[in-house]
This record gives structure tokens, C-alpha cells and sequence, in this order.
């Protein structure tokens, strides 16, 4: 009688073994657009002296350097250890002019050549996300880095990224 529940068991592992190896495949990780020597948090930071709430500081983001294939940005969030409470995020995708954006106040759409997500970067164009941080009252703030989430073919990733923004919005 033992060795039937025993026999019961080994077979239930096996099955529970090979539905998590056919159903749960494991994550692709940061892919190709992940950071090339690691993920430091903070390791390039854009600081800004004191603004007035409801202004919007921004960064440009690069991400590609002549991809071969379409890479289709699905979104952008900050890290999940940043304190975002009282911050209100945006993001939009370019492959223009937004590129460039090394750290500015004001949010200009046309001007960047900004694109909703998600978007997709065609091949062997460099493209990348421009973020907007604003809040509606005086604080402190420190974002240490963001995850950009995209697709290459039907190949999900989440690539963490270290450059972040700092800075400090008062009356």
C-alpha cells in the first residue's frame, strides 16, 4: 500500500514538472535592449533645480542603436522601489528629435516627435522613450531608474534601465 502512494506521488511530481516546463516558460529577461554592462539603479542620473509644481521636467531615454528588427515599445514604468506617491508620470515613444532631450521643463509633443505607446521602432532606426515627471505639490523626488517593456517578433521582454531623474518641485 505504501509503495502505491509513493508510486502516486512520483507521478504527480512528474506531471506538475512537465506542465510547469510546457505552460510557465521562464522569462526572456531584459533582452537586447537591456543595459550592456548591468543594471545599476541611479548609475546616470538627470537632476533639476527646484520647479513649481504642475511643471513637467523630462528626459529623453535612447534605447535602440540600429536594431536589425522592429521593436514594438509596449510601456514604461519606474522601478518598483521608487516612491512615486504624489508624482504624476508620463511617457511617449520618438524616434526624432526627443532623443535628444538630455533634461528640460515643459512637455512638447510636436516638437520631440513624440508617439504614443505602445509604438513600434522600425528596423535600423534609433528610437527611445521620452519621460515627464510632474506633481501637484511641493515635494522631493528620486527615480532611480524605469522598466521599458516591448516586444521583438512575439518575444515579450522587461528591460530595466539606470538612468533616472532627481530633483525637487516647490512653491
Amino acid at each position: 500500500m505504501k509503495w502505491i502512494a509513493a508510486a502516486v506521488a512520483v507521478v504527480a511530481a512528474a506531471i506538475t514538472a512537465v506542465v510547469l516546463v510546457v505552460v510557465v516558460p521562464s522569462s526572456p529577461g531584459a533582452g537586447p535592449l537591456g543595459e550592456p554592462d548591468g543594471f545599476y539603479p541611479g548609475g546616470a542620473m538627470s537632476g533639476f533645480g527646484p520647479v513649481k509644481p504642475g511643471q513637467i521636467v523630462v528626459m529623453g531615454l535612447p534605447l535602440t542603436q540600429g536594431n536589425n528588427l522592429p521593436i514594438k515599445l509596449l510601456g514604461v514604468r519606474p522601478l518598483p522601489t521608487d516612491n512615486v506617491k504624489g508624482l504624476h508620470l508620463r511617457y511617449a515613444a520618438t524616434t526624432g528629435a526627443g532623443l535628444q532631450i538630455g533634461g528640460t521643463v515643459g512637455w512638447h509633443p510636436t516638437r520631440w516627435q513624440l508617439r504614443s505607446l505602445p509604438f513600434v521602432i522600425p528596423a535600423f532606426e534609433p528610437g527611445g522613450v521620452v519621460i515627464g515627471v510632474s506633481a501637484s505639490a511641493p515635494r522631493r523626488y528620486r527615480l532611480r531608474g524605469f522598466v521599458v517593456d516591448y516586444m521583438i517578433g512575439n518575444t515579450r521582454y522587461s528591460a530595466p534601465q539606470g538612468d533616472g531623474l532627481y530633483g525637487r518641485f516647490r512653491s
